[in-house]
């Protein structure tokens, strides 16, 4: 028996490799996230040039210390008390729940997301890098059978495609060959709403808008 997901939300993810699920994770909790995030990057909304702050490549081993913040987006930083209030949700598990068929679950702790929009001012923004450049798998494919793995993004503020919102590619789980950039569609949802998707074919869209991006994994 389903515990969160409706039976209309199952059989998207089962057609779709990926459901939105709005109004999962209560807004206090998206917004004091939200907040973290962006004290830890030190982006302030009221000067957005400060969004753009960290241009170095989180990857780059030669760095010294690594850097916790750059224009892939990605946030090295994982165990904050409000990063953790959204894992440890009742709700979020139960959606994990659904769609592994256990409640026998364990967390893991991934990073958060913030991603400030394309600008012309700020070039060095416009390059993810070559890790998150393009559609990618997030599980080896190097043996079969590939891994049942399933991912979630919760989006603490309203993400649209303008914003950059995830991009997936539909009903492509068990799909090894090519697959068309142009196959993938932007996941928008409301700030709230928790994404699962099969970790296949997926990479994020640049921003043009005006916001950024801020999101938890």
């Amino acid at each position: 028996p389903l515990r969160q997901l409706t039976e209309s939300q199952f059989a998207a993810w089962e057609r779709d490799g990926y459901c939105v699920l709005p109004g999962i994770v209560p807004l206090d909790l998206c917004a004091n996230a939200a907040t973290t995030i962006r004290t830890f990057v030190g982006a302030d909304d009221s000067r957005p040039e400060s969004w753009y702050t960290n241009t170095q490549d989180i990857y780059d081993a030669t760095l010294a210390p690594r850097p916790v913040h750059g224009p892939c987006g990605m946030v090295q930083l994982y165990h904050h008390a409000t990063l953790w209030a959204l894992r440890q949700h009742p709700a979020i598990h139960a959606c994990f729940a659904d769609v592994y068929g256990t409640e026998r679950l364990y967390v893991t702790c991934d990073r958060a997301h913030f991603k400030p929009p394309q600008s012309a001012a700020h070039p060095a923004w416009s390059d993810a890098g070559p890790v998150h450049s393009g559609l990618h798998w997030d599980v080896d494919v190097k043996n079969t059978p590939i891994p049942f793995s399933v991912q979630g993004v919760v989006y603490l503020e309203d993400t649209r495609a303008e914003t950059g919102a995830l991009r997936v590619v539909p009903s492509c789980r068990g799909r090894l060959g090519a697959i068309d950039d142009s196959e993938a569609v932007a996941v928008e949802g409301a700030a709230g709403s928790l994404v699962l998707f099969a970790s296949v074919w997926t990479s994020s869209a640049d921003g043009v808008g005006n916001r950024p991006r801020v999101r938890r994994r």
